[in-house]
């Protein structure tokens, strides 16, 4: 009779561990998965893309790349720099390069953008595209600088030039 209470408790005891493994196996994938948090001062660029409000609004093909600084505590003076490459065959091109004017009010506040980098399209010759940002602020009494940071995805858009 000890015996077979000594093997049911061995037996749950065993279900008990493996199913707590499954369940932290389970939580570790589910934490690789999700997204990282994001830094409180950081610089982020989007994928080139077709502009459909300029071409909708001016009848025009444009590919463009969005940037932003982004602060939880204000930045001063910021210069942002964005970079369009356009992918080459044996190395990728500078196509377009703008930069905020640290002097301007706009370059003040909690996040800076630059919403105006273009490249005008002059065939629809399918082409890779992507952004290249970096910048320096002045926060908290002293001169920060990010490092390039590249769009996630290079996208090939019907936009040749």
């Amino acid at each position: 009779m000890k015996v077979n209470a000594y093997r049911k408790s061995i037996s749950t005891i065993s279900m008990i561990l493996v199913l707590s493994l499954i369940t932290t196996s389970y939580s570790a994938i589910a934490l690789m998965n999700s997204p990282l948090p994001k830094a409180s001062c950081r610089i982020e660029v989007d994928d080139a893309h077709i502009s459909t409000s300029i071409l909708r609004h001016q009848g025009v093909r444009v590919v463009k790349v969005n940037a932003s600084s982004i602060c939880n505590v204000r930045q001063e003076k910021v210069t942002l720099t964005l970079e369009i490459y356009k992918v080459g065959l044996i190395s990728d091109h500078l196509v377009h390069r703008t930069k905020t004017n640290p002097t301007s009010l706009n370059s003040n506040g909690l996040i800076v953008k630059i919403q105006d980098a273009k490249v005008l399209c002059i065939n629809s010759t399918p082409t890779s595209y992507y952004g290249i940002v970096y910048a320096k602020a002045f926060i908290q009494g002293k001169w920060q600088y990010a490092g390039r940071t590249r769009s996630e995805h290079i996208q090939k858009l019907n936009c040749g030039n």
